[in-house]
């Protein structure tokens, strides 16, 4: 509570309203947004138009030898959408991670609701570890999707076609989108599982290191579909500019029938469209090489097949 007072975001909920009205939190926000007002204001006043406050810092006269390179060139593009992504990933790991504390305590809350979970309270956890792991999934996947993407916003700005008039070929654009998507979307669901089990473990009281084990296999069970969207997009580059919104559109569906299908009651046919149910729900279900195989095979296959068309592919 002492450190709450230090932040503004606070000051709201601290002035207890309809409870003890304490004003001197509300007159403190109130000056406290004029002063940073009134300070916008000078510095808005003080810059030239089109310029920032602060000037920005001289680059580099010569690249270096890794952003020469198509791989380094596009990282480069991506390195912003990249580490906020990994870094909201693993935050929002641990905060579901927390809550697996609120689930123990719930179960140990009294003796009656322990004997009512006595045999079920594995259960209760692995089915919410999984449903947890289609959510932090579905996440991940926004951002390899999206470092794929940018090579179709930067054609459509026409800035590609001054790269590949050099000695930079069609396939060293492809290969180098796909190596980082597929790399980074990896590591992605891989913070995802370790965060979370390291959270969970942490806020449980029955503390067991085995169950961080358990979190990156279920969440390496989720890399088919990695492969699988991956490649979909990648495809979507030689064909016209709306298929690779329809993968985004892809992913929001298998996303909601999976996580509202109980909620909004949905028909069995209807909660086998999502491609988050193709695979096992791990740890609440054994491993499924089957469907782990074909979505992989699939995803490879749809990689190939957009190589060929991306090569044949004309671009400005």
């Amino acid at each position: 509570m002492t450190l709450s007072k230090f932040n503004p975001l606070a000051w709201t909920y601290l002035g207890h309203p309809f409870y003890q009205n304490d004003w001197y939190y509300l007159i403190g926000l109130f000056l406290l947004i004029l002063v940073v007002f009134s300070i916008g204001l000078v510095l808005e006043s003080s810059r030239d138009l089109g310029s920032s406050t602060i000037a920005p810092k001289k680059g580099k006269t010569k690249a270096s030898k890794w952003l020469a390179t198509p791989l380094g060139f596009f990282f480069y593009l991506n390195r912003s959408t990249i580490i906020s992504w990994l870094l909201a990933d693993g935050v929002i790991a641990l905060m579901y991670g927390s809550i697996y504390g609120d689930i123990d305590t719930f179960v140990s809350s009294n003796k009656l609701i322990s004997q009512m979970f006595a045999n079920d309270s594995a259960t209760l956890i692995n089915s919410f570890t999984a449903l947890i792991m289609v959510v932090t999934t579905a996440i991940s996947l926004v951002m390899p999707l999206v470092v794929v993407h940018k090579v179709q916003s930067e054609t459509n700005k026409e800035r590609l076609g001054y790269l590949l008039v050099q000695r930079v070929s069609r396939l060293k654009v492809y290969y180098s989108s796909l190596i980082l998507s597929l790399f980074f979307g990896t590591l992605a669901i891989l913070m995802n599982g370790f965060c979370l089990g390291i959270a969970a473990t942490s806020s449980m009281q029955a503390n067991n290191g085995k169950f961080i084990t358990t979190c990156i296999k279920a969440s390496l069970n989720q890399w088919p579909l990695v492969c699988l969207f991956v490649g979909l997009m990648l495809l979507s580059l030689s064909l016209p500019i709306f298929v690779g919104w329809l993968v985004y559109g892809l992913l929001g569906y298998s996303f909601c029938v999976t996580y509202f299908a109980v909620l909004l009651d949905l028909p069995k046919w209807m909660t086998h469209t999502s491609l988050f149910n193709v695979l096992a729900k791990m740890p609440m279900e054994k491993f499924d090489l089957m469907s782990f195989a074909i979505l992989t095979g699939i995803g490879i296959l749809a990689m190939l097949l957009g190589g060929i068309l991306y090569t044949r592919k004309e671009i400005v």
